[in-house]
């Protein structure tokens, strides 16, 4: 095995672990066993030594395998010497961190999203106001397909200075979802695209009256979409706000209120007041 299809390998395997993760925090009682199958076919043949290795780093941390950006290790921050990027990017063999010991790819592209600072003497924003805005809410989304509604919540993150190229960000979206659907019980999804780079968590959310099919369990159509630009920094966040989220709105009284928010300034109202107890 070449160490690019390696590195590759590492990656897919890392984005079905952090889909059992994702899976796990949203339906807790969720049936995980063809998840498993697949976690355990694509590990089959990786080195020991490897395999013990990411296994050891995904027990601290969603992100074992992470890429170079701006010279940096975007998993622990520390700058790179230009021998040891040099060396990341021929891919001649796998290369670690030496500060946090994850392993380290050289990406094509990365999504650039703002860096955005609070004035000074700003009070530091509380619950899913650390996460999201009311220029974030997207409601109705009008698109009858998967690529037509993730467009609609990436071109919302561009319009609004949360990434710089929206078509970018889609792309990326649609390949973590042909990986394995987001789209979990109770008509949600949770779509998200890791390891961008700048900012904090950022969260758009959109509401489809009608719904479609986002690839979900059985038949159900998704309404609910909870759509993430995660820096690898952030990656532990994004788990727990998962959970809150699906905590707050497995209950169908509280999805309801979200579906029944008439603008999106009243959708902002909905989920700041529902996930006041849940996210803080």
């Amino acid at each position: 095995m070449t160490n690019r299809k390696l590195i590759n390998q590492l990656i897919q395997l890392q984005e079905l672990i952090v889909a059992r993760m994702q899976k796990k925090a949203a339906m807790p009682k969720a049936p995980l066993g063809a998840l498993d199958e697949n976690i355990a076919l694509l590990g089959a043949d990786l080195p020991a030594a490897i395999k013990s290795h990411l296994n050891r780093l995904l027990q601290k941390t969603p992100e074992a395998v992470v890429p170079i950006i701006n010279e940096n290790c975007s998993g622990c921050g520390i700058q790179l010497t230009h021998s040891q990027i040099n060396d990341v990017h021929r891919a001649d063999d796998l290369h670690r961190c030496l500060n946090c010991t994850r392993y380290l790819y050289y990406p094509s592209e990365i999504v650039a999203r703002e860096r955005v600072s609070r004035a000074y003497g700003e009070k530091a924003p509380k619950g899913i106001a650390r996460f999201s805005a009311p220029s974030l809410m997207v409601a109705p989304l009008v698109g009858t397909t998967p690529e037509e509604v993730l467009g609609e919540l990436c071109q919302r993150m561009q319009r609004e200075a949360f990434v710089e190229d929206g078509k970018h960000l889609l792309e990326l979206a649609l390949q973590r979802e042909a990986i394995i659907s987001t789209a979990v019980d109770s008509g949600m999804a949770f779509p998200h695209v890791r390891g961008v780079d700048g900012g904090g968590l950022a969260m758009a959310l959109g509401i489809h009256k009608k719904g479609i099919h986002f690839g979900g369990p059985g038949r159900t159509l998704t309404r609910i979409f909870f759509f993430m630009v995660i820096p690898t920094a952030t990656s532990a966040f994004y788990l727990k706000l998962i959970s809150g989220l699906s905590q707050t709105f497995r209950e169908r009284d509280a999805r309801e209120a979200l579906l029944s928010a008439s603008n999106e300034e009243e959708l902002w109202k909905v989920l700041v007041r529902q996930t006041r107890k849940s996210i803080r």
